[in-house]
């Protein structure tokens, strides 16, 4: 999951500064370490017939062929199979992150509550046995969703004395017990110089959750002590003139794929691949003390690479121009050595053979519809604007210095006149695929604007992604799923129905506003974020009420609906036979909170999209609780 939504500017910027080798999925182009497709070797090089009876002397024919018995079933070659033939029928399965520990529905008082009590007063005592395990979604639907997405940062590395890891670990353990319930998990892992000293909760994660030897080198694993230390501005604190300015956050693929030392943070002197291979070795231990062992999880680390909103990002494998000097392993091989090591490193480790692995990129092109009027850029969240503007500046910085990494087919994409062919965007998906000896299940994130309603032009531009993607996983003999998505426009929908005519709609406070606008490097980048909201000094932002009614013509007259699920989501997973889909988790800060934005991807009930979720939900093609796909 990335920070809201990315600017034309920052895709302008990202665009001209992504690079890379293109990587087609023909024979002769397929990326290092992949294996042939199964079928492209006929099983002889003599078809049957071409010998002329009688030919062959006796006593020198050859044995006649024996039927091999087919490997063993495992569990991960089960799931696999199940997600196949899913597809194949034309359902898929529904899911969410933290489905069943995040909500803020309370069905016991039929209000809404914060996240955090939510988590304590449902998700913990059903770990405990003390109460049925429940979600959103089931208060909406009457069951949970069959697929749980959990992150591996917020379970194996959260910080002990939240008292929080035994809670993600049991609802795992719960979901993967029922009926065709399926866990996936991604990695928001902080970079390799990650200090724990800067952390606001640096008391919390002093103490290091265990040591883990790697080749002899003893390796101190810390928990992840809240923030948002993956993001790839986290170190960017001064404008970038030299290679001595840059972050070395964004240098940890290179130094990963390259096993160079890291110079500054809580690991400094220790190789970052030894840091890579001891976090990996820390999640195979964690998963064995928790009752996870021997599991068909998905992982799917380093994802959505193709963005410049992560430090692994695409813009940042400029090894040579990073780090200087001629480097062994850059570009896309920067990457894939630093997947590979993660996911070879767990694969290798005592009751980890049923793990899978999961590639998954951001969406493949800018949308084609990207014009918002004055009162739209408003819905920003200014969180999400003033990171995208940060995003943008950095990577012109790097580019300026030659620093940035530039894609080949990327580049071609943005010049093609029109829609570009599925070839090319298979190409640009392909670039950094770490190989089919590896990964198991390919997929891409494809979120909806936040700013305007979800159109006919970003339908067929997603039905696009996704489909270049299933073309991808036919070619390559692979699953495919809509790895993440949704629409940030749920809360917005839900304040808008509650709107009282002729008054106007408050978005953000001042001192939100004010809290981004001055973590902003210079007056240029404080002017353009001002200008997007309209404003001459940092404020509060509001929609008027003839702003209101321009966006949202039926306002004040009860519930505002979209349907994003049935016109939109619906229609990319029956299009494209994605075997699941994942909507992200909910962040909501209390009934009236207004200090932070809320986020959620669910309707609860009495949301104006309730009955639109129900209808998908009872879609023949949606496998809800998992036991409907089998």
């Amino acid at each position: 999951m990335k920070s809201i939504q990315l600017t034309s500017r920052f895709y302008a910027a990202l665009i001209m500064c992504l690079a890379a080798a293109c990587g087609g999925s023909s024979d002769d182009d397929r990326p290092q370490g992949e294996d042939t497709p199964p079928g492209d070797t006929p099983p002889g090089d003599t078809p049957p017939g071409d010998t002329p009876p009688g030919d062959t002397p006796p006593g020198d024919e050859d044995p006649p062929p024996q039927d091999e018995d087919p490997p063993p079933a495992t569990p991960r070659t089960e799931l696999l199979d199940d997600l196949r033939n899913a597809s194949k029928a034309g359902k898929f399965r529904f899911g969410q992150e933290n489905g069943i520990l995040w909500g803020m529905y309370d069905p016991d008082t039929m209000k809404l509550v914060g996240t955090d009590s939510w988590f304590w007063s449902f998700a913990s005592p059903a770990s405990n046995g003390d109460r049925p395990w429940t979600s959103d979604a089931a208060a909406v639907v009457g069951k949970n969703p069959g697929l749980l997405g959990l992150s591996l940062d917020a379970m194996v590395f959260d910080p002990v004395p939240w008292n929080r890891r035994a809670i993600f670990a049991k609802s795992a353990v719960y979901t993967l017990e029922q009926p065709g319930g399926i866990v996936t998990m991604d990695w928001h892992t902080p970079s390799c110089d990650y200090d724990i000293t800067r952390s606001d909760f640096a008391a919390d994660i002093a103490t290091p959750l265990a040591t883990v030897s790697v080749d002899g080198v003893d390796v101190p694993i810390h928990a992840a002590g809240g923030g948002n230390p993956f993001y790839a501005e986290a170190g960017y604190s001064r404008p970038i003139g030299s290679r001595a300015d840059i972050p070395e956050g964004l240098t940890c693929i290179c130094k990963i794929a390259n096993d160079l030392p890291i110079e500054n943070g809580t690991h400094a002197g220790l190789s970052a691949r030894t840091w890579l291979v001891a976090h990996a070795k820390y999640v195979a231990q964690f998963f064995r003390e928790n009752g996870l062992a021997g599991k068909p999880i998905i992982l799917r680390p380093f994802h959505e690479h193709t963005g410049g909103w992560f430090w692994w990002g695409q813009p940042y494998w400029n090894c040579e121009g990073l780090l200087g000097g001629q480097p062994a392993v850059t570009g896309p091989d920067a990457y894939r050595a630093a997947y590979r090591t993660f996911a070879e490193t767990i694969r290798k480790e005592p009751g980890m053979e049923n793990i899978l692995f999961a590639y998954s990129t951001d969406k493949l092109r800018p949308l084609t519809d990207r014009t918002v009027s004055a009162a739209e850029k408003k819905i920003r969240d200014p969180e999400g604007f003033a990171r995208d503007l940060l995003r943008a500046r950095l990577v012109e910085e790097l580019s300026a210095i030659d620093a940035a990494y530039e894609s080949p087919p990327a580049k071609a994409i943005l010049d093609h006149n029109g829609a570009p062919p599925s070839s090319l965007l298979e190409a640009y998906y392909l670039e950094a695929y770490p190989g089919d000896d590896l990964i198991d299940l390919v997929g891409v994130d494809l979120y909806y604007p936040v700013e305007r309603a979800a159109t006919s032009t970003d339908l067929e531009d997603m039905k696009s992604f996704a489909g270049a993607v299933a073309a991808v996983a036919e070619a390559h003999d692979k699953v495919h799923a809509l790895t993440e998505t949704g629409t940030y426009r749920m809360n917005l929908l839900h304040r808008v129905g509650q709107w009282t005519s002729g008054g106007s709609l408050a978005l953000y406070p001042a001192a939100y506003v004010s809290e981004w606008h001055d973590k902003l490097l210079d007056q240029r980048l404080k002017t353009e974020f001002l200008s997007n909201y309209g404003l001459g000094s940092a404020s509060a932002v509001a929609l008027s009420a003839a702003e209101v009614t321009s966006m949202f013509p039926t306002a004040g007259q009860g519930k505002v609906t979209e349907d994003w699920y049935n016109e939109h989501l619906l229609e990319i997973a029956k299009s494209s036979g994605v075997s699941y889909v994942l909507t992200w988790q909910t962040y909501f800060h209390g009934e009236g909170a207004d200090a932070k934005p809320s986020y959620y991807y669910v309707p609860f009930p009495g949301h104006p999209e309730e009955e639109n979720f129900r209808r998908f939900a009872e879609d023949t093609a949606v496998c809800f609780d998992g036991t409907t796909c089998e």
